[in-house]
């Protein structure tokens, strides 16, 4: 797990390490510019003419440090100091008067010229207001020379992006390589930022979880490395019993790929059994297409006892992908929203059926926390929250929150970043695998599949959550390297899933 911090858990723990443990800001600002430096020369030539452009703070002198490191190393290194003197911090001043004992002068204007790399040091985390004036003519600047061919660098994050938003204040720089410092910051992996982050490598500086004591980072996110011990164990004595059995309501006439493509989900995630309720229309394909799965198939009318007995038998409830919102799919989410003994993924339009029935969403708020997991794309949940998307896009992170709490559930929030919270949980997952190519046409009933078969393992709800989300994106990204982001299908990332786990599967 790794965390991810707010502009203002990261000043704290910043403040905390200099403060309580002892280690000077100007000996964590010199780190920082090694680690810059370290991260430039991994992922790229050492330039030969580099542009500073560097604001009064301390962001400011974590870029002329980085400057100052280049040069000695032989490269062309040309200092812009922007920004009014009488704000500059100790730390800057600091770094300035070593680049002037070494003999290195600054600029206070910014020339255009031919440069291989520009390091972007003008704001840091702490930029809460729309850039304006001076500032905006040196973001627009250095987008101009990166557009002339410059690579740019961001130190600790791109110039303009709200570091808890990721909202762009009136322009930011786009970076190539953005080098943060102890953690991540939630605008990094929040679009519109993260499209202007470039390459995001956080680099050690010594700031630790030794400076948590007020409180761990809200937030936090998967890497590969972490997948081994993120899967759930395999006993080598284990059958299908043992890995669990999950119930899939789905389909419904014309929509019967829902069926298919969550069920194979549930199965290549990893779950023993699958039986899927579904209207008689959608028998033959299913039976054709996917074999692995068994069935309820009923003609006009769903049979209760029927349901009932399927329920019993599963570990794990899946409910909504392409079911429809007549009156027997009503019944159906009916069942399962009553049924409180097992976990209940709800997805597609068994949402639009609970936004649209009140007696849907008293049921829904009794089954709690751990057994109720809701995974709506920003259509359902505008819908379930009762509100527009204009709210959507400037609130996203409030209404998702609010949402989770309403209903005493677990909430997917699927976007171009999914994010999972938790009701009563003060840590969300912020998701960082996938691509463009996962927005197709099915791709939501697979991640539905995913998470009911990482339950029916035994998994703790929201880590399960957690973890599907990831692992759907993580296949995402495998089918695009296949297929490319333009020609992935819903199918691809199903059956680009075992990959993902083969090598990496833990054994009790």
């Amino acid at each position: 797990m790794n965390y991810v911090v707010t502009a203002h858990e990261m000043k704290e723990y910043d403040r905390d390490t200099s403060e309580r443990i002892g280690i000077p800001s100007v000996v964590l600002m010199e780190r920082a510019a090694l680690g810059t430096v370290e991260a430039i020369l991994r992922n790229r030539s050492l330039p030969e003419r580099v542009l500073v452009v560097a604001g009064p703070g301390n962001n400011g002198g974590d870029g002329l440090a980085v400057g100052r490191l280049l040069a000695l190393k032989g490269v062309d290194v040309t200092f812009c100091l922007a920004g009014d003197d009488g704000k500059m911090t100790a730390e800057t001043r600091i770094q300035l008067a070593i680049l002037e004992n070494l003999g290195f002068s600054t600029e206070r204007k910014f020339e255009v010229k031919e440069y291989d790399m520009v390091i972007d040091a003008l704001f840091g985390i702490g930029l809460s207001r729309q850039i304006t004036g001076e500032y905006l003519e040196l973001v627009g600047k250095i987008n101009y020379c990166r557009q002339k061919g410059a690579y740019v660098c961001a130190v600790d994050i791109a110039s303009g992006i709200c570091g808890d938003t990721g909202e762009i204040l009136g322009d930011a720089v786009k970076a190539d390589l953005t080098v943060t410092f102890a953690f991540a910051k939630r605008g990094q992996l929040l679009y519109p930022g993260k499209e202007y982050t470039g390459k995001l490598v956080v680099s050690d500086i010594g700031i630790t979880e030794n400076s948590f004591w007020k409180g761990t980072p809200g937030a936090f996110y998967y890497e590969p490395k972490e997948l081994k011990e993120l899967l759930p164990r395999r006993k080598p004595d284990g059958n299908k019993g043992t890995f669990g059995k999950v119930l899939l309501i789905a389909g419904s006439f014309d929509m019967s790929g829902a069926c298919i493509l969550c069920g194979k989900g549930v199965l290549k995630a990893g779950a023993g059994m699958v039986k899927i309720v579904t209207p008689a229309c959608n028998r033959e394909i299913v039976q054709r297409s996917f074999p692995e799965g068994m069935l309820y198939t009923f003609e006009d009318k769903p049979d209760p006892e029927r349901i009932r007995e399927c329920m019993e038998w599963a570990d794990v409830l899946v409910a909504g992908p392409g079911m429809g919102r007549d009156e027997n799919a009503f019944l159906l989410m009916k069942y399962v929203l009553e049924d409180g003994s097992r976990p209940a993924v709800i997805d597609a339009d068994g949402l639009n059926l609970i936004a649209s029935h009140q007696e849907l969403q008293e049921l829904a708020r009794g089954r709690g926390k751990e057994r109720l997991i809701m995974t709506p794309h920003p259509g359902e949940l505008v819908r379930l929250g009762n509100t527009d998307m204009e709210e959507y896009k400037r609130n996203r992170g409030k209404l998702v929150s609010e949402l989770a709490q309403r209903f005493d559930c677990i909430l997917a929030a699927k976007d171009a970043v999914t994010m999972a919270v938790q009701s009563g949980r003060r840590e969300i997952y912020i998701n960082t695998s996938g691509n463009n190519g996962i927005a197709t046409a099915g791709s939501g009933d697979v991640l539905a599949g995913i998470i009911g078969g990482l339950l029916a393992q035994k998994m703790k709800s929201f880590e399960a959550v957690c973890l599907g989300i990831y692992l759907h994106g993580l296949a995402g990204d495998e089918a695009a390297l296949r297929k490319g982001t333009m020609g992935t299908i819903a199918s691809d990332i199903v059956e680009a899933l075992p990959e993902i786990t083969r090598n990496c599967q833990r054994r009790k």
